[in-house]
């Protein structure tokens, strides 16, 4: 295990921020906590991913690209702090332009360039851009710059005291033409970021403070489409086809309700993947003397991995940082709130995220949930996945300093 690119670059990102309090960024005013929870996560991701390459399914150093990419985001995570939340609260409004224009240049950009795949069609859903050396997942960064805009919008017109319900309906309307572009484009191109997406809206919206009746019907319908969704492809999914909807997305619905009756190719992932997890015991097998093969362990299943190399305590150490992340953003919304609306609502939205991931990608690993490639953030290996996430992970990290530095003064 190559624990010195760990060791080195923990040393690279505790430089880097003490750098950051020289300049007087942060000092005294940094956030011990979610420093922690950052180089945590490293550790496991770095380690996990390191574990799953070892099978050679594509033969590349996915460890230490994992690496760079932590090592970009701790860059992120400091530029970032040279702004206040008033400025990248005007920035919001350029990085969803920015998304949004990625996703439309996807969507038209050719296959392939030559003998050069430049947006191929991957696992039934073309999302990706092939650049040299790396691969470029426009999605990732629209749901971060996604979250950014609908939290400045609804922070300036967000429900404020008493509001008629004729005014709420203008502000959800307001909010229906922000998200139909960018929601239309990535409905294309992947249904399972899609739903992540979706999910992200309705919580902030929840959270808006709009009219409980609204609130209810909003909910109301969309629970009522995802079930008739279900229904018309588990009953009827001929029809289902015929509407639209990929065969590969049919076998991985079919496979979740009923996987006894599947062939063994729609349900081989979740079932080597429960292995795996099973195969880990208590304390696992060790990262060097993995037996079960799961393909995309370093991505989809990479939960899968650690359970098989650390066991059932490793996979609860895991959900553990996972609830204390929740936990700190939670707090952080709440204490915020009053100081920058703007800085709560996006650490609602960054929450929401990665609550619907974690829970999503561990499910599917554990067969309750559908197979959908959702990655489980600040964990799988990718660079969009990875980078985009931080980047929100800065925005809180600027946040809580903010919080901290106004709580100071507050009180002298």
């Amino acid at each position: 295990m190559p624990s010195s690119w760990i060791i080195s670059s923990c040393h690279i990102i505790r430089a880097g921020f003490r750098m950051s309090q020289k300049k007087n960024i942060t000092n005294p005013f940094y956030q011990g906590d979610l420093i922690f929870v950052y180089i945590v996560f490293f550790i496991i991701s770095v380690v996990a991913v390191y574990a799953a390459q070892q099978f050679n399914q594509y033969n590349e150093p996915f460890a230490m690209k994992q690496s760079l990419y932590y090592l970009l985001g701790a860059f992120i995570i400091i530029v970032f702090l040279y702004f206040d939340l008033e400025q990248l609260e005007k920035l919001s409004f350029y990085f969803y332009l920015l998304g949004i224009l990625m996703l439309i240049v996807l969507k038209f950009s050719p296959a392939y360039i030559g003998s050069y795949r430049f947006a191929p069609v991957i696992n039934g859903a073309k999302s990706w851009f092939m650049l040299p050396g790396f691969t470029l997942q426009p999605s990732e960064f629209m749901k971060i710059g996604l979250i950014m805009y609908l939290a400045s919008f609804m922070s300036k017109n967000g429900p404020v005291g008493k509001r008629t319900l004729k005014e709420d309906c203008i502000f959800l309307l307001k909010i229906a033409g922000i998200i139909i572009v960018p929601f239309g484009l990535i409905l294309e191109q992947d249904t399972g970021t899609a739903g992540i997406v979706a999910f992200v809206i309705l919580v902030m919206v929840f959270l808006s403070g709009v009219n409980w009746k609204l609130i209810s019907l909003i909910f109301g319908t969309g629970l009522t489409v995802i079930v008739l969704i279900l229904f018309v492809i588990i009953k009827f999914p001929d029809v289902a086809g015929a509407l639209g909807v990929e065969q590969y997305q049919i076998n991985r619905v079919m496979t979740w309700v009923n996987p006894s009756e599947q062939n063994a190719d729609d349900k081989m992932q979740v079932e080597r993947a429960q292995l795996a997890i099973g195969s880990g015991k208590v304390f696992g097998n060790g990262v060097s003397d993995l037996q079960v093969y799961v393909p995309e362990a370093q991505t989809d299943f990479i939960f899968a991995v650690i359970g098989e190399s650390f066991g059932f305590v490793g996979c609860t150490f895991v959900v553990i940082m996972f609830f204390f992340l929740i936990y700190r953003l939670v707090v952080l919304i709440d204490r915020i709130h009053p100081f920058s609306r703007f800085a709560s609502f996006f650490c609602a939205g960054f929450t929401a995220l990665i609550v619907i991931h974690t829970f999503q990608n561990i499910g599917m690993n554990i067969g309750i949930m559908p197979v959908t490639g959702v990655p489980l953030l600040l964990v799988s290996y990718g660079g969009s996945s990875v980078v985009a996430t931080l980047i929100g992970f800065a925005v809180v990290y600027n946040s809580s300093c903010q919080l901290t530095k106004y709580q100071s003064y507050m009180f002298k």
